[in-house]
């Protein structure tokens, strides 16, 4: 685990914010909150590169969606890419992103907000080279030239069929 005291405080705070602005429906649906995750619980889940549905938004603000590798870090999504792939143009143009991870009707894990570029000069970058070389085997520098794209959430909800089934950080398991 990656995240501090402060990263976690910092994403529960978030977790509990997006489940306060939530709409009816979408608190009716996710059974919110007693069937949304804890920080602790979306930490120790998302270890690992976990697949997601990363969506962009184009220059004429047509949306782009591809499944991709992330990485969770501090309590961030993190997507592994090159300076020359079109999400990262468009991010670098129009920050705005969503993302989702889910697993059949089981789990889902939503983001909405903005990326930002994660260059090898950021103190973030190595040990997400790290976290990137032990999920997968290679470096985003395999690719071309390496960045990351940091996710800033504004809004983070979870949805988990059996919570119970996730447990927190500081159980055994």
């Amino acid at each position: 685990m990656q995240e501090t005291p402060e990263d976690l405080e910092r994403l529960q705070t978030l977790l509990n914010r997006s489940i306060e602005r939530a709409g009816s429906f979408l608190r009716s649906s996710f059974e919110m909150p007693e069937h949304s995750l804890s920080a602790e619980q979306l930490v120790r889940y998302l270890r690992g590169n976990q697949v997601v549905a990363f969506a962009t938004v184009t220059a004429k603000g047509e949306p782009r969606i591809a499944p991709i590798g992330s990485l969770f870090y501090r309590g961030r999504f993190h997507i592994p890419t090159v300076t020359t792939a079109a999400r990262t143009r468009m991010v670098t143009a129009r920050p705005a992103i969503s993302l989702t991870h889910y697993d059949g009707i089981d789990l889902a894990i939503i983001a909405h907000g903005s990326a930002t570029l994660i260059l090898a000069d950021n103190q973030d970058f190595a040990p997400l080279e790290a976290m990137q070389r032990e999920a997968s085997g290679s470096s985003v520098n395999d690719w071309g030239e390496g960045v990351y794209l940091r996710v800033e959430a504004e809004t983070l909800v979870t949805y988990a069929r059996h919570p119970n089934h996730f447990p927190s950080t500081d159980e055994k398991g």
